[in-house]
């Protein structure tokens, strides 16, 4: 994964978290790949208020390991 990459990956993230923040309703659903041409199957819709906090948790945790990586490969003689 090039820099470059890891920073589209690094703004994108930050745009979900501003998303799932503000969202008052989130649908969750599973992708099999068997099926996966129809989309999400097995759906549901949770309220931001059940499950928002907790996504914005995980894609804080993914922020944060991608900076990580980001700064790690502009200084690889760190190791």
């Amino acid at each position: 994964m090039t820099i470059e990459d890891l920073m589209r990956q690094v703004e994108e993230t930050e745009r979900l978290i501003s998303v799932y923040r503000n969202a008052s309703q989130i649908v969750v659903g599973t992708q099999d790949q068997i099926y996966s041409r129809r989309g999400l199957i097995n759906r549901t819709v949770l309220t931001a208020a059940e499950i928002g906090d907790q996504i914005v948790s995980i894609l804080e945790r993914r922020l944060d390991a991608g900076r990580a990586r980001k700064t790690r490969r502009r200084r690889p003689w760190e190791g």
